[in-house]
């Protein structure tokens, strides 16, 4: 062997690029994603819109706001079912999304395509709680007369619910990176 041929076999390799750098190509997956994500806000508001208890009422002239409505006995624990309905759907469609987007977007995982889905599905969240509170709204207008018994729509008293989507798709996630047995460079 001449010296050339040993230099040839002693020259160090490139050193591989970081698997946490995030390049051009990294973008265009975590945009899809925060996009599909986004979308999955409208099918879920209505769904909660039309799952959620509404409460029966009657307007009444001596209420606290004359004319205001007064529910009927056990009545009043409805506003807690409607944003534990919230809350339960937005979990189980964050953990879905995240388990759905580590089994199947297998070559774009990683640290973007997660933030993508968890602010995709903050905007969901949102999105679903404007949609059903809408829909809600449409679908019981409470037009009774004074002591005429009707069905009032379905509320969210804190808009803090919309967090348990994000966190859903964010455990399922990392729960799944965890439990990977693959010794990939996705991370």
């Amino acid at each position: 062997m001449n010296t050339r041929q040993v230099q040839a076999q002693q020259a160090p390799e490139p050193l591989p690029t970081p698997s946490g750098a995030v390049g051009r190509a990294d973008w265009v997956p975590a945009l899809g994603v925060l996009g599909a994500v986004v979308v999955l806000g409208l099918p879920l508001g209505a769904l909660w819109c039309w799952l959620a208890p509404a409460e029966f009422v009657m307007r009444f002239a001596r209420a606290t706001p004359p004319g205001g409505v007064v529910p009927f006995a056990g009545q009043n624990e409805y506003h807690f079912d409607d944003m534990a309905t919230f809350v339960l759907f937005g979990l189980a469609a964050g953990m879905l999304t995240g388990a759905a987007l580590w089994l199947f977007l297998r070559r774009c995982r990683g640290p973007l395509v997660l933030l993508a889905a968890v602010l995709g599905s903050l905007v969901a969240a949102w999105l679903a709680m404007r949609t059903g509170l809408w829909l809600a709204a449409t679908r019981y207008p409470g037009l009774a007369s004074t002591g005429v018994p009707f069905l009032r729509a379905p509320v969210l008293q804190s808009s803090w619910v919309i967090i348990t989507q994000p966190f859903g798709v964010a455990v399922a996630y990392c729960i799944a990176t965890a439990w990977s047995g693959t010794d990939e460079q996705d991370w």
